[in-house]
């Protein structure tokens, strides 16, 4: 007699009822053409429709999703990190439904509307399971969930220039370190013999720095380090940031960062973990990721200086932030007698954190980007000419997401990022040349960012005013008022993110 088929109870559901609503919004939107018309309307209300629900359904969740631990036989995780990563991670796609109705919506053809919100939706679900994946071959299939329907998004809107080659470039980058994290993960289990992520992790202390634990260290870390845009694996972003369309590119700059931030941080801390936050594999592992992300950081602003269009401005401004984030990601070897779980809920907290406060900033620059695009038909700098004149509404929203982006006060951006230096700051030794490196690099932005301020308030323009709809002006309104309130109201920020900050880590 063979063993009876698994199935899950509801109770060992319930922590994972986002991703079952993501996966019936899915189904939604590709039935919705057979109940309605032809407009994309309807299924872009079906896909909000889903993404609230299934964020309803997280919060609702929320206490037992916290504290459930390893669930299906160990291959993915239930605690307070990943619930608040699903939170932040569908607030902002719902974001980028409402940006993408409000800016390139209209342009899209009649009938593509459920393939664009199925591939989408798709999308989501990879990068919300990448927050709980707890197995290499849910790792992998988690990552590829989120990238082969990028790939097709970045290339969706068949009309726009750039659009296919973008898409071309993407897959080309996608599959050559998609093959490297495969060779790397199967380095990983030939050695250890399971796919488990905390046996290995116990394993790792025991074997030491051999070659092939290297091999599958580095094959991971490329895998993830493309997602996150992390150099030099970063030459995709920004030719298809680009060539796709602004809702795109503003799903893929943080969604596409975010979700490769938060998974390399749960693998790099299970690893750590094991072998006890010290040893030559975790402070070699940690000089790597610290040196990957202060020369992304660095490579981010500077390239940023010479860009003209705003889209490759924000990709590369997309890259130095990731830069910010990897180098708090590197905080993993700790001193003789440091309370391990605290510190690594700190660096935790630093991340989500600024995940947070780096979804306002980025949708609401792309959102005025887009609003700007759709009355002027350019994305270049310059035609930002007058823009205070022309649309002053528009002009202090992108005004003060650049700021934020900056690090300026009284800007959410100045908090998050003074909490990521803080965090390295006590890390002490080494650490501080992140903070010089973060400190130095901040100020080296305000120039870029600058350039964009500069010429929509003080290069005169006969352009004629930039009319926009009320809904995206009120959605760039709402993440600029965000960014401040998030400023004043930093320390129940900081309560939130970490409450939710916990990570179960291997014992």
């Amino acid at each position: 007699m063979g063993q009876s088929p698994f199935i899950p109870s509801s109770e060992q559901l319930r922590p994972f009822s986002a991703e079952l609503w993501l996966i019936a919004a899915i189904v939604a939107v590709l039935v919705t053409p057979f109940f309605t018309s032809r407009s994309n309307r309807p299924t872009a209300v079906v896909a909000l429709v889903g993404l609230i629900a299934a964020l309803v359904g997280l919060i609702l969740a929320a206490p037992a999703a916290c504290n459930t631990g390893s669930a299906f036989g160990g291959m993915l995780v239930s605690d307070s990190f990943a619930v608040l990563w699903k939170a932040i991670l569908l607030l902002f796609v719902t974001g980028v439904v409402v940006m993408g109705l409000c800016t390139v919506g209209p342009a899209m053809r009649e009938g593509d509307g459920p393939e664009f919100y199925a591939l989408l939706l798709s999308a989501t679900l990879g990068m919300s399971l990448m927050g709980s994946a707890n197995n290499l071959l849910m790792v992998f299939m988690a990552v590829e969930l989120a990238s082969l329907p990028s790939y097709v998004l970045a290339g969706f809107r068949k009309t726009d220039r750039g659009g296919s080659e973008a898409s071309l470039k993407y897959v080309l980058f996608g599959a050559a370190s998609s093959a490297m994290m495969v060779y790397g993960l199967s380095m990983l289990y030939g050695l250890f013999g399971t796919l488990d992520i905390e046996p290995i992790a116990r394993q790792i202390g025991q074997t030491g720095a051999t070659i092939p634990l290297i091999l599958g260290l580095a094959g991971l870390l490329i895998g993830l380090g493309f997602k996150i845009s992390a150099v030099p694996l970063h030459f995709w972003c920004p030719d298809v940031f680009e060539g796709a369309a602004i809702d795109v590119t503003t799903f893929l700059s943080v969604a596409s960062k975010g979700a490769g931030l938060v998974l390399l941080l749960r693998l790099v801390m299970s690893f750590a973990a094991g072998v006890g936050f010290a040893g030559d594999v975790v402070i070699a592992l940690a000089g790597v990721i610290g040196v990957m992300g202060a020369v992304t950081a660095t490579v981010g602003n500077t390239a940023a200086f010479v860009q003209n269009n705003i889209k490759r401005l924000l990709a590369y401004s997309s890259i130095a932030h990731a830069g910010y984030m990897l180098c708090a990601v590197a905080l993993l070897v700790r001193p003789a007698g440091a309370d391990a779980a605290a510190s690594s809920q700190a660096v935790a907290q630093a991340l989500l954190l600024y995940l947070a406060v780096y979804l306002f900033m980025n949708l609401g620059a792309f959102t005025v980007a887009g609003l700007i695009y759709r009355a002027t038909g350019s994305e270049n700098i310059n035609d930002y000419a007058g823009m205070s004149r022309r649309n002053p509404v528009l002009a202090v929203c992108m005004a003060v997401c650049l700021l934020s982006l900056v690090g300026l006060p009284p800007l959410a951006g100045f908090g998050a990022k003074l909490w990521v230096m803080k965090v390295l700051a006590e890390g002490g030794g080494w650490w501080w040349a992140l903070v010089g490196v973060i400190g130095v690099n901040t100020i080296a932005s305000l120039y870029y960012y600058a350039r964009v301020l500069r010429v929509m308030f003080l290069v005169e323009s006969e352009s004629p005013p930039v009319r926009v709809g009320t809904v995206g002006s009120a959605l760039a309104m709402a993440c600029a008022a965000v960014l401040f309130l998030m400023f004043v109201g930093f320390y129940p920020m900081l309560q939130l993110t970490g409450r939710y900050a916990a990570m179960a880590l291997p014992r």
